[in-house]
């Protein structure tokens, strides 16, 4: 297929995820002596009730990769929020237009004292984030963030609103290298009932963002669903479908998978229970990502109960944020106003490394030099 879009399209991935509901445990028990899933059918029988039983089994095959293609390490890094202003009214977030918050979209000078506090934190690799607002991608704006955060964190990243080819290009020259974005669901039919106005309503430009950062230059592509707004099993087999064509067409970048479930937020939004997966079924899903994408780089947040992420630790994440504030301004001046969303993981990057050393993983704060790539 020529797009991610024209491929999804041509899959009924809910029809997979359905028959899966039915797999047996001799189903889970084929793949699992194969030691890795082949298919999206294979992976719907990983994420399915059947293969719940071999959690340990899944658990000691998927850290068997994971050593053998990352090593025994965990990757850090800082999200840091730029702005909250947003025109979008998305149903579930804080961040929605309709909400009376404190909004604010950091100065140079203030984006420079964050910047400044997050690497006297340790941190190196750094992700700015922005609600989606003309002013925060106009006038040069973000260009600017990017080459005061390149003082002092070698790795730049980010996640705004999507972008034309050019604006990545921009990026790109500026010194960025990676863009993430959520779709938060891969559901056409679902996603315009959460995202009822303001340019993100719009499913195919959202869809085709990776593509065009791909084409930009972005050497780090990372994608997501968020577990919580729609059936999770649908949303495990689009992501790692996204996942797998992006590792074929955009060769050059690696791509990553970030598992963020809904938390408290000021949208008040309340998702269906059984839309979230419980701790168990995350693993389960990390678990099988990780034998079906050996190579993929799984993330996965502060949003999470420090006593699940340090269980993840080793069976087949390999990204970690630490001591993350999602309002603006939050790591020169620590405050809770106007976040996205509650996180639950409030270690502080010294606690948190200390954790990952308790796992027998080395922290890597940095893992490259740009200067080393041209």
């Amino acid at each position: 297929m020529e797009t991610f879009l024209e491929e999804l399209r041509s899959r009924d991935l809910h029809a997979v995820a359905n028959s899966a509901i039915s797999a047996t445990p001799a189903d889970a028990e084929r793949i699992l002596s194969r030691g890795f899933a082949e298919t999206l059918e294979d992976l719907a029988v990983l994420i399915s009730p059947a293969a719940k039983p071999f959690l340990e089994d899944m658990a000691r095959i998927s850290a068997s990769i994971t050593e053998k293609y990352f090593g025994r390490t965990m990757r850090l890094f800082a999200p840091l929020y730029v702005g909250n202003e947003c025109v979008n009214n998305c149903v579930y977030c804080g961040f929605a237009r309709r909400h009376h918050i404190d909004r604010k979209t950091l100065s140079l000078d203030e984006v420079a004292e964050e910047i400044r506090a997050i690497h006297n934190l340790g941190f190196r690799n750094v992700l700015l984030v922005a609600g989606e607002h003309p002013k925060l991608v106009s006038s040069g704006y973000m260009e600017e963030v990017i080459k005061i955060a390149l003082r002092e964190i070698p790795s730049v990243s980010i996640e705004i609103a999507p972008s034309p080819v050019d604006a990545y290009k921009k990026y790109v020259a500026a010194g960025c290298e990676g863009l993430t974005v959520f779709q938060e669901t891969y559901d056409e039919k679902v996603y315009p009932t959460l995202h009822p106005s303001g340019p993100k309503s719009n499913f195919q430009w959202r869809l085709g963002t990776p593509e065009r950062g791909a084409e930009a230059g972005m050497r780090k592509l990372g994608l997501g669903p968020l577990l919580g707004v729609n059936k999770w099993r649908f949303e495990i087999l689009a992501v790692a479908m996204h996942a797998k064509f992006l590792m074929k067409k955009a060769w050059r970048s690696q791509i990553s998978v970030s598992l963020p479930r809904m938390r408290p937020a000021a949208s008040g939004y309340i998702p269906k229970p059984e839309n979230i997966p419980d701790d168990r079924e995350l693993v389960q899903i990390v678990c099988a990502l990780r034998m079906f994408l050996s190579r993929l780089a799984i993330v996965v947040s502060t949003r999470e109960s420090r006593k699940l992420r340090d269980g993840l630790m080793g069976l087949g994440v390999t990204q970690m944020s630490a001591y993350s504030s999602t309002q603006p301004g939050g790591y020169a001046e620590r405050n809770d106003s106007g976040e996205q969303f509650c996180i639950d993981d409030n270690r502080t990057p010294e606690e948190f490394v200390a954790a990952v050393k308790a796992r027998g993983l080395d922290p890597v704060w940095k893992d490259f030099d740009a200067s080393l790539i041209g």
